[in-house]
């Protein structure tokens, strides 16, 4: 609402961008920027592949010691992360969903000789935190808290990244550290199109595979939608 308030009143030029879908006519803006998978169309839209976030290269190297500075279980060059989303209104985090996806990480990392690192989000439960700490017990780390040091350390130390299939956004930030990332995915509790069209996406991309029981290397461009948005947006602007 300030957006077309100002556009509409100001005696400046004012140039507006709605982030995500705005559910009102796109003419309202100069510029709607959505993930490709939203289907969304107009002249005025930029879309791009996943979601755009704040999360940084430079970020990512600054922390990279951090995961080492407060526990002296990991080993360089031996770690997975399991970085924890949250129930939503398509994917319950059920205790049979989660010690499904726990049991499947656990394996890979006693088959591969992993050091195990389980960072929580905003949106995971305190019960599901509690959990973790019990199955996967002293020999591995498992962060209490929201600590976004270790999430960006986990990016850059990682061998394997293993993300819940509840967050497009957790799995683009992901995406910029170039690591392998394994999707742990829940059984859809109602339809999860856009998910599917999302990960359908990244795997075309060779992003993601689904979590198994099998460890591989793979490589692809690091996906760094924000900064190529950016530069498009700075362009317009100008012109």
């Amino acid at each position: 609402i300030p957006s077309l308030f100002l556009k509409k009143n100001s005696k400046k030029k004012v140039f507006n961008i709605h982030i995500q879908n705005p559910k009102i006519k796109l003419d309202n803006f100069d510029l709607v920027v959505v993930p490709e998978h939203d289907n969304l169309d107009g002249h005025n839209v930029l879309k791009t592949k996943g979601a755009i976030h704040y999360i940084t290269s430079k970020e990512i190297e600054n922390n990279k010691e951090y995961l080492f500075s407060i526990s002296n279980k990991l080993k360089k060059n031996e770690v997975i992360s399991l970085i924890l989303g949250g129930p939503n209104q398509y994917y319950d985090y059920s205790d049979r969903n989660i010690q499904e996806i726990f049991s499947k990480v656990n394996y890979l990392v006693k088959e591969n000789n992993l050091n195990l690192v389980v960072i929580p989000s905003m949106r995971t439960p305190k019960g599901t935190i509690e959990h973790a700490k019990i199955y996967f017990g002293n020999d591995n780390l498992v962060l209490n808290n929201i600590d976004k040091k270790a999430y960006l350390s986990a990016f850059s130390i990682s061998k394997y990244i293993v993300v819940t299939c509840d967050s497009s956004s957790m799995i683009s930030e992901a995406a910029l550290s170039g690591k392998p990332i394994y999707v742990a995915n829940i059984p859809a509790k109602k339809n999860d199109r856009r998910f599917r069209k999302f990960k359908k996406l990244f795997k075309e991309l060779n992003i993601i595979r689904n979590l198994g029981d099998n460890l591989e290397n793979w490589s692809y461009d690091r996906l760094n939608e924000t900064d190529r948005i950016s530069k498009i947006i700075k362009n317009k602007i100008k012109t």
